[in-house]
């Protein structure tokens, strides 16, 4: 993974953020030339920030029932409404970053012929040897895929992991056809809740989460690469409501992120069970309550087009963009 190609003169220092996995401190900094924001110092090995429940369990599961249920409907829904709108048939799709492999089964699902990438074996596994899908090992610079070779390609929360997003988005541009239709979504770091939590954000998972992105720093990478952005959406059901309530319990001062954790499955697990009463209690108490809050809050940010994530769905450009 690259840093940050702008000059050390032009990143401003943010505010130190702590990974709740390895206990470790970073950074997060912005160019002022570009207003990217990014981690540092990028890890020399990042796959030891990745613990061995990140993924799921062996069945690929990550959370409660109830929960993947209404994850694996989105999925169906979002493949349904790109397919509608790219109006090709057999389409062929790649998503970069696939994990456990739930996404890419929806557009399997609605006949397309689908490929995906991962950065290591572990990371792949479910999506390989239960839901037999194929996937690729390894960076998408690396594993040079033909020009032009999909109608649909797919980052799905997975921009965020990449220190430098340029090149990858340039890599996108080149393998999709013209008039494809590039589906991407990261947390939104222009977001309220991001401005309002900081360090304590949810979204913020540094150091996995090496940039972070606001609605105008994206489309600009996107359109410097030849991508359109066509539609954009701040409401994402799956995220918006936990996010929220683990976001301010962060803020609040509870252990970070103990209710994600402790939802999780055991097989899942992300951080140690040392004891943290005052956590349990602060969140049986408050989160509760923050959840009430966060059905008509996260709502009207995602009409005013300020939550606290972000999807755009791009086409390709048909004629590639003029050179500086």
């Amino acid at each position: 993974m690259q840093s940050c190609l702008h000059p050390a003169a032009e990143v401003e220092k943010l505010f130190h953020a702590f990974d709740y996995i390895s206990g470790e401190t970073f950074q997060v900094a912005r160019c002022r030339e570009c207003a990217q924001a990014v981690t540092l110092p990028v890890p020399a090995d990042i796959g030891r920030y990745y613990p061995a429940g990140y993924y799921g369990d062996k069945k690929g599961r990550r959370f409660p029932a109830v929960m993947e249920w209404l994850q694996e409907k989105l999925y169906a829904w979002r493949s349904g409404q790109v397919l509608r709108r790219l109006k090709r048939k057999n389409a062929k799709v790649l998503d970069i970053g696939c994990g456990r492999g739930l996404l890419l089964r929806a557009f399997q699902q609605n006949g397309c012929d689908v490929t995906g990438t991962e950065f290591s074996e572990g990371a792949c596994g479910f999506a390989r040897e239960v839901l037999q899908l194929p996937v690729h090992v390894g960076l998408l610079e690396q594993i040079n895929f033909p020009d032009n070779s999909f109608d649909v390609v797919v980052m799905w929360h997975v921009l965020e992991h990449v220190s430098d997003p340029r090149p990858t988005i340039t890599e996108v541009a080149r393998i999709l056809r013209p008039g494809g239709i590039f589906l991407v979504a990261v947390p939104n770091f222009g977001s309220p809740e991001a401005r309002l939590t900081k360090a304590g954000w949810f979204h913020l998972d540094c150091p996995r989460h090496l940039s972070h992105h606001t609605r105008e720093s994206l489309s600009r990478i996107l359109d410097e690469a030849g991508l359109s952005p066509k539609w954009i959406s701040a409401l994402a059901p799956e995220y918006d409501n936990f996010s929220f309530v683990q976001s301010l319990l962060n803020w609040l001062g509870a252990r970070p992120n103990w209710l994600y954790n402790w939802l999780r499955g055991q097989s899942a697990k992300v951080i140690g069970e040392r004891k943290s009463y005052g956590s349990a209690i602060a969140t049986v108490l408050l989160a509760p309550v923050l959840g009430v809050i966060s059905v008509p809050t996260t709502l009207l940010l995602a009409l005013l087009g300020r939550g606290a994530t972000l999807t755009i769905t791009a086409v390709k450009k048909s004629l590639p963009p003029e050179l500086p």
